[in-house]
């Protein structure tokens, strides 16, 4: 190896060590059972709208009963990119049946930010699996989804629980808006509203309508938690959810060992 090529390599593993480490922030996926979290990533990570029967899901779920049940009960991470303005790299085509993704390698190599996504389990059966992958994957935030044509569940009460006892600041993001009646979604957010403001958790709700708000609550996430509306049918909220997540700020210290050959 010459030594510009030496110099290029090391130019280049520096700065991939900077971008996982300084620019990069891990968010976990949280809510209890068919509140869409695997189809959310599919959607925010390939680009790609759900067709309501879990289009996105099949997208990125690896196991075969997870398919075939619709519920996640391991730990998967999923890389969102953002270019430095702050548009998601995705895949370059949602038209085809079956689309060719980006890698993660590719996500990573063109990103200016990263964010990764980690799908975790919602039902109670695999609650200790959660609790692991909240306490152990140094997370930086974490995306409470809420079906908005449900109350919130037992469930939801404890993940808000898991990620307040950690310290880790949450964004409740209101799922399946497309068709749910008003009355409805008032009632739901009522509830959830009240869950984040008991003494458990003792933060005020606000809900992002407009990119100004991002501003508004990234630097106050210890006493401020955002609501989200969003569809991964309609990609009614995804924009402004795209728009929070590559403004929040990098919270905790990643650290990422990189082995050169000289």
């Amino acid at each position: 190896m010459t030594q510009n090529s030496t110099s290029d390599a090391l130019s280049d593993d520096t700065l991939f060590t900077q971008k996982m480490s300084i620019h990069h922030t891990r968010v976990a996926v949280i809510g209890s059972v068919d509140a869409g979290k695997s189809t959310l990533i599919g959607t925010l990570t390939t680009g790609i709208l759900d067709d309501g029967r879990g289009q996105s899901r099949n997208l990125i779920t690896k196991y075969k009963h997870e398919i075939e049940t619709g519920r996640t009960s391991t730990i998967s991470s999923h890389l969102l990119g953002f270019n430095t303005i702050g548009k998601p790299i995705v895949s370059s085509s949602s038209k085809t049946t079956k689309p060719k993704l980006k890698t993660e390698d590719e996500i990573a190599a063109e990103a200016d930010k990263i964010v990764s996504l980690v799908d975790l389990a919602g039902h109670d059966k695999y609650l200790k699996t959660t609790i692991h992958g909240v306490s152990s994957g140094m997370v930086d935030y974490a995306l409470v989804l809420v079906n908005a044509k449900h109350p919130p569940t037992h469930m939801t009460l404890q993940h808000i629980g898991l990620a307040s006892a950690y310290g880790i600041p949450i964004v409740v993001v209101l799922t399946k808006i497309d068709g749910c009646p008003n009355h409805v979604l008032k009632n739901t957010k009522d509830e959830i509203n009240a869950m984040i403001r008991s003494p458990q958790v003792q933060k005020q709700p606000f809900v992002i309508k407009k990119e100004a708000d991002v501003y508004l609550v990234k630097d106050k996430m210890h006493a401020i938690a955002p609501l989200v509306h969003v569809s991964s049918v309609t990609a009614d909220g995804l924009a402004l959810l795209n728009h929070l997540l590559f403004s929040l700020p990098k919270r905790r210290r990643h650290y990422v060992s990189t082995l050169i050959t000289r």
